[in-house]
């Protein structure tokens, strides 16, 4: 039987191998994306300049096109968070807007979080507030639901439900330990309603 112990480690390999996966996603939006591109306008001005070789060119461009449909696809396999597409508040309300038809009475979204936190972390913490909000709208019914995002030295995210049906333990334990090893905490009380709160303590820069 797995200890704690293993979970932890299973727990560190797995965001470990996240991180790996988004950072090399991003490279290849941020960095493969954008050569190729440079590469695409260079041969239209060469076929510009020897329209002899128009032909030759048109036939590389259709192959560079495809190398870059592919990039993409790629990128997108690696990387799939929203986050880096569309910035993390962008991200939580399309989140928001996906779950809204199953929410009957209703399910709000409030973001004034001055707060800037790296990437990374906010691609984990919109992971966590995913499972969160499943949670709450698939598995314990809830007919309402309020999302917040709020803290300028530190960032919050609290999910709020008033679910009635029996949730899950293991997902919300599972995301705690994930959330631990990806530097930020999880947790959960529950009374009147669930409330699933998300905190990430931004890091202070040590002065010499």
């Amino acid at each position: 039987m797995p200890t704690s112990h293993d979970c932890d480690d299973v727990a560190e390999a797995c965001v470990k191998a996240q991180t790996g996966l988004r950072r090399a996603g991003a490279a290849l939006h941020d960095d493969v994306g954008p050569l190729l591109s440079a590469a695409g306008l260079r041969l239209q001005l060469l076929a510009m300049d020897f329209p002899k070789a128009t032909e030759r060119v048109r036939e590389v461009l259709d192959v560079l096109n495809d190398a870059m449909e592919r990039v993409r696809a790629l990128s997108q396999v690696l990387n799939p968070s929203p986050v880096y597409r569309v910035g993390f508040k962008t991200a939580l309300a399309d989140l928001v807007e996906k779950h809204r038809p199953s929410v009957a009475g209703g399910i709000t979204f409030r973001f004034d979080a001055s707060a800037q936190i790296p990437v990374e972390a906010a691609a984990a913490i919109y992971e966590a507030a995913v499972v969160a909000l499943v949670d709450a709208v698939e598995r314990a019914g809830a007919t309402r639901v309020d999302v917040s995002v709020s803290g300028s030295n530190s960032l919050t995210l609290r999910v709020k439900d008033n679910g009635a049906r029996r949730r899950s333990r293991r997902t919300m334990a599972a995301a705690a330990l994930l959330a631990r090893h990806a530097g930020f905490a999880l947790a959960v009380s529950t009374g009147k309603s669930t409330i699933v709160s998300i905190r990430y303590a931004l890091r202070r820069s040590s002065r010499g």
